[in-house]
């Protein structure tokens, strides 16, 4: 039977001991609690249960330190993982939940708002090839508006569904040297956008699918302006457009006010085959999460 008030040992039918402070026939103040499967806590009691500061050793060198609420991590607290994975933040109920910082056992790390156990809400991630993304999360994935850089100097900045690139983004490829506005779907470019290409100072705007260029308006580093049309990233439309359509495709491409009527002037519609303007490589690949 247990102490009234003061310190003593208790051994339970479990297999399980206390050693520390009794109030009232309970656990209450500082002590030890020794479970038969080998774990042990040690810190603050109240009224029976673990509350306050105190330090859990779980198997396999798992440990937690921090705060406790009726026998579950609540508020601030530290929990190293068996393979060196620390987190330290919030808790809630038993599970990280507020702000919090990982620092995970590959070396990434992240900090920023956990809910439930998930990172959930805005959070800063660098992982371990230095990839950085900085932007929202939802249910342990990146979800909603983000940044990413990833190490060669690529970078994207828009939206996310379920960790890759979906909805409206920019995306600016360092290998490509391009710099493309508009709709992503499955991480790669898919729908209405523009891309312009620095090594040729070119912009194509118009249709993408799967990653690359359908139809649209090629803006050539010239000044000229011809309709294109691709099939698996190739050139196989070229339409020369008359001065007066170039004029206005320019005004609407750069967000002007039309130009003044003026006489139209016929442009040849041949074009040689090996006259082709030069759109940068060919199909690009998935943006990697």
């Amino acid at each position: 039977m247990a102490l009234l008030n003061g310190f003593a040992r208790e051994e339970y039918p479990s297999g399980d001991s206390y050693e520390g402070q009794f109030k009232r026939g309970s656990r209450h103040g500082s002590g030890t609690y020794y479970s038969s499967d080998g774990t042990r806590y040690e810190g603050e009691f109240h009224e029976g249960m673990m509350q306050g500061k105190g330090t859990f050793f779980y198997l396999q060198n798992e440990s937690f330190e921090g705060e406790w609420l009726e026998s579950k991590r609540h508020g601030h607290g530290k929990f190293t993982y068996h393979d060196n994975t620390v987190y330290e933040g919030r808790w809630q109920a038993d599970l990280r939940h507020g702000l919090g910082l990982m620092h995970y056992a590959d070396g990434s790390v992240f900090n920023g708002s956990w809910v439930d156990d998930m990172r959930h809400g805005q959070g800063q991630m660098s992982f371990a090839d230095g990839t950085q993304y900085g932007g929202a999360w939802a249910l342990d994935v990146r979800n909603g508006f983000g940044s990413l850089r990833l190490p060669n100097g690529s970078s994207y900045e828009g939206d996310f569904k379920d960790d890759i690139p979906e909805g409206p983004g920019k995306l600016h490829d360092h290998d490509e040297r391009s710099d493309y506005v508009g709709q992503f779907s499955a991480g790669l470019r898919h729908g209405i956008g523009k891309c312009t290409y620095a090594k040729t100072g070119d912009k194509f705007s118009g249709e993408w699918a799967d990653g690359v260029r359908i139809s649209g308006h090629c803006f050539l580093a010239s000044g000229e302006v011809e309709v294109v049309g691709y099939l698996n990233d190739k050139l196989i439309r070229r339409e020369k457009l008359s001065a007066k359509v170039q004029r206005q495709l320019r005004a609407e491409e750069n967000g002007e006010p039309p130009p003044a009527e003026e006489e139209d002037v016929p442009v040849p519609q041949a074009a040689p085959e090996d006259a082709q303007p030069s759109l940068g490589p060919g199909p690009a690949e998935a943006i990697p999460a």
